[in-house]
């Protein structure tokens, strides 16, 4: 265990401590501020604000700034303040792989990782970046991207029970600097279906069993005007003042 340690980031993700938005994110934040990393040791993807409670969790410390977590963003949260004692001016969670628009922040781990931090009395952002099939993907730039992004919102003042969760849109030039736009969380659904395993069809399993597969378009989805659906889809960096507050 730590005696303390204060630095400027914490950061941490649902995809995992290699995923790529992240290691992205830790190049191009030394060159802003001292860090440290504590983040699961696999996916945990839209596993929502979870934490662990009744398991044990193990802590893999992988050099002097970084530690795996055998738990959700949440949990690694957790950790870092209460047991490694680490104390930072901001907790950056992110940058996740896919967006986290309109109430997809209900079920994603990365705006928990924020919200926990929040809760515990940290400033936090959450940043993910919405993807395309049809365009390549380029962390490092998604990384300057969430740098702007936070440099923009620091100097905006939050209420103790807020947070920030951001958006990067898909862009087809490599300009950092990006339109911020503020606005709140699309309230309508991204439609989804259940589909069958083909394998299963074509095998003759038995009727009792059904073995099914979510699906869905993300580029389809409603986008009211305004909102940050619309706003991203259309080329800003969303930013959408949460709270933690109970109503």
């Amino acid at each position: 265990m730590l005696n303390g340690l204060d630095v400027d980031f914490l950061l941490t993700n649902d995809d995992g401590i290699e995923a790529e938005g992240l290691v992205s994110l830790v190049q191009a934040i030394a060159q802003v501020g001292t860090f440290v990393v504590v983040a699961p040791d696999t996916v945990r993807s839209c596993c929502s604000h979870a934490v662990t409670t009744a398991e044990a969790l193990s802590i893999h410390r992988l050099d002097a700034k970084r530690w795996k977590v055998s738990g959700t963003p949440a949990d690694c949260v957790r950790v870092a303040i209460k047991h490694l004692k680490i104390r930072p001016k901001w907790v950056l969670s992110g940058v996740n792989e896919g967006g986290n628009l309109g109430v997809d922040i209900h079920y994603s781990g990365t705006v928990a990782g924020a919200r926990e931090a929040t809760l515990m009395g940290f400033r936090a952002i959450a940043v993910s970046q919405y993807l395309r099939r049809d365009r390549p993907r380029n962390w490092p730039l998604s990384a300057l991207r969430a740098i702007h992004a936070w440099t923009h919102l620091r100097l905006i003042e939050l209420q103790e029970d807020q947070f920030w969760n951001v958006n990067l849109p898909v862009v087809d030039h490599s300009n950092v600097e990006l339109p911020i736009a503020p606005c709140e969380p699309e309230p309508q659904m991204l439609a989804y279906e259940f589909a069958p395993i083909e394998d299963q069809i074509e095998s003759g399993v038995s009727s009792d069993l059904q073995i099914i597969k979510y699906t869905s378009n993300y580029q389809l989805r409603p986008r009211l005007e305004s909102y940050d659906v619309d706003k991203c889809f259309g080329g800003n960096i969303t930013a959408s003042r949460l709270s933690v507050r109970l109503p």
